[in-house]
């Protein structure tokens, strides 16, 4: 028994040598496969267009004199041949330059080929990290707005994310 277990941990020590260059192999061929993906992308991919309404802004000061909410509804068109579907978005929601929110779309959205495309989202806004000046402004519908995104694309690969600054204008 005590032989075996001795013959067991030498296998396993001579091994991890092996196990590390085997593991350090398979991040060096995901780095190599994200950066071919990249280039691909890169060369072949028109960028999306895509445009916003604010639908409704919701705010009750009765509920909370420090919060209020935006139903902002996206439409975009799909330039290219193929279609995607996006694993999930991260929005950066900035108003007057300022960094108001950050919000996440968790659920797929299909971006069809050659075609448009919505999909609606809220992003929940609060007073005292915005500002009472940008605050007043998003109120009387005087503000810049300007939205980055993240797309996160699931691969075999791993997770890709491409960054992108959606849209900028002034409601």
């Amino acid at each position: 028994m005590k032989r075996s277990l001795l013959y067991l941990i030498s296998v396993l020590i001579l091994l991890s040598p092996v196990y590390s260059q085997f593991k350090n192999l398979t991040k060096q061929l995901k780095s190599k496969a994200a950066e071919k993906v990249k280039e691909v992308v890169d060369e072949n991919v028109k960028p999306l267009t895509i445009d916003y309404n604010i639908k409704k802004i919701h705010y009750n000061p009765l509920k909370s004199l420090t919060k209020l909410k935006l139903d902002i509804q996206f439409n975009g068109y799909n330039p290219n041949k193929i279609g995607v579907a996006l694993d999930r978005i991260e929005f950066d929601l900035y108003i007057n330059e300022k960094h108001a929110s950050k919000f996440y779309n968790d659920k797929k959205i299909k971006i069809p080929k050659n075609n448009s495309f919505t999909f609606d989202e809220i992003a929940e806004l609060k007073v005292n990290t915005i500002g009472k000046a940008v605050f007043d402004a998003i109120i009387k519908k005087k503000a810049k707005y300007q939205i980055d995104g993240t797309y996160h694309l699931d691969t075999q690969f791993g997770n890709f994310k491409l960054k992108a600054k959606l849209v900028e204008r002034e409601i």
